[in-house]
């Protein structure tokens, strides 16, 4: 399956996964399009690199968790909350369940 169409049929399972913003629905959609981005090699998965490039893409559309990670700069401290199992990914699940708990 190309990137592509990986892409076009993973975004109604992620949308489902992703962490949707509290005021705004717009946020949900782009995390899921943010996500993808990020995802350079499409496991659906975000390694910490990945990650950074997630949070600022949700910083820039003014996700507020988002915008103070990255003028914290505290990439690695978030990373570790999402990935809860310590395996060094963070997964749609793990957002989800971190984003859950803010």
């Amino acid at each position: 399956m190309s990137r592509l169409s990986f892409a076009a049929a993973s975004t109604l399972s992620l949308a489902a996964m992703l962490p949707a913003a509290p005021a705004s629905a717009q946020f949900e959609q782009q995390s899921v399009q943010f996500f993808l981005a990020a995802d350079r090699n499409g496991d659906e998965r975000l390694t910490l690199d990945e990650f950074r490039t997630f949070i600022r893409l949700m910083a820039d559309a003014g996700a507020p968790m988002s915008v103070r990670i990255d003028r914290l700069s505290a990439f690695r401290v978030a990373f570790s909350r999402v990935d809860a199992n310590g395996d060094g990914l963070a997964t749609p699940e793990e957002l989800r369940a971190a984003e859950s708990q803010n």
